[in-house]
């Protein structure tokens, strides 16, 4: 298989894999229109296989004890390359001890999410998954937040306290991006880059806490800015020539353009490139 970075294409039974691991805000990356998951999964089109390992309500502490089943384990880890792989957790830690009765069970404190995310980042370099990225939790949109609850328990909802508020979110926020710094891996930190952004709340997160359309593909450009800068060698470096936003161009592409494809013997193609590694 040729080298990652290589102008080529490859022929092989598996391909790189990029995985995503995270809550409910990755499993819904592949929401139509517009996930970012999706994004992702079509700009890697033919070069990198994605794996949404996005749970739904999951915190930290939970998280921890399921990584086994996502990457393997040290002595067995993942068969093929991962590229990167993305620990986007921290809405559910969130969770207010003094909110409703789900919000007290999802609730994780600050000190514990920290070292949870310390843990996690061993563990998945351990199974030899260098390219790590950190995502913090997204603000929380309170206006939003209790329309949904509203709507979702009835009008009696009203008047309780919200699962999750602006204020008690920030310091796990805070958190993610000091753990990023203290272990040396990319942090997009999202709590902040969202609150920059006009009408923020009602515009970008359609429930006060997950994303809209608009709030999906925002996300997907923050994250494909920091691919180019942190690891070109994946994602095309061309800032410097003002081309357009890196890519994975750079990546082979599996399996040979059809038109390379030698039609009174297409077998031979395949085995060919297998066996060179590129075209």
């Amino acid at each position: 298989m040729a080298a990652v970075g290589a102008a080529s294409y490859v022929v092989s039974p598996s391909r790189p894999r990029i995985i995503l691991f995270g809550d409910s805000l990755t499993e819904r990356g592949f929401e139509v229109p517009g996930g970012w998951a999706n994004s992702l999964a079509y700009n890697y089109s033919r070069r990198a296989d994605i794996v949404n390992r996005g749970l739904s309500g999951y915190n930290t502490r939970w998280a921890v004890k399921a990584m086994p089943y996502v990457y393997g384990t040290k002595s067995a880890p993942p068969g093929s390359e991962v590229l990167f792989t993305t620990l986007f957790f921290g809405a559910n830690d969130a969770a207010r001890l003094e909110g409703p009765a789900h919000s007290a069970r999802q609730h994780v404190s600050v000190d514990e999410y920290g070292k949870n995310l310390r843990e996690m980042v061993a563990y998945v370099r351990s199974c030899r998954v260098q390219r790590v990225v950190l995502l913090t939790p997204p603000p929380v949109w309170e206006p939003g937040r209790k329309a949904h609850q509203i709507s979702r328990m009835g009008e009696e909802a009203r008047d309780w306290p919200l699962d999750r508020t602006a204020e008690h979110t920030a310091p796990y926020a805070r958190e993610a991006a000091a753990v990023a710094a203290d272990l040396g891996v990319p942090c997009l930190d999202l709590h902040s880059l969202l609150q920059q952004e006009d009408q923020w709340g009602e515009r970008l997160l359609v429930d006060g806490l997950h994303f809209t359309p608009a709030g999906q593909e925002r996300l997907w450009a923050l994250l494909r800015e920091l691919l180019a800068k942190e690891w070109p060698e994946i994602s095309r470096e061309a800032l410097h020539l003002h081309l357009p936003p890196p890519g994975p161009e750079v990546l082979p592409m599996h399996f040979p353009p059809w038109e390379a494809v030698d039609q009174e013997n297409p077998g031979a193609t395949f085995a060919a490139s297998a066996g060179d590694g590129g075209a």
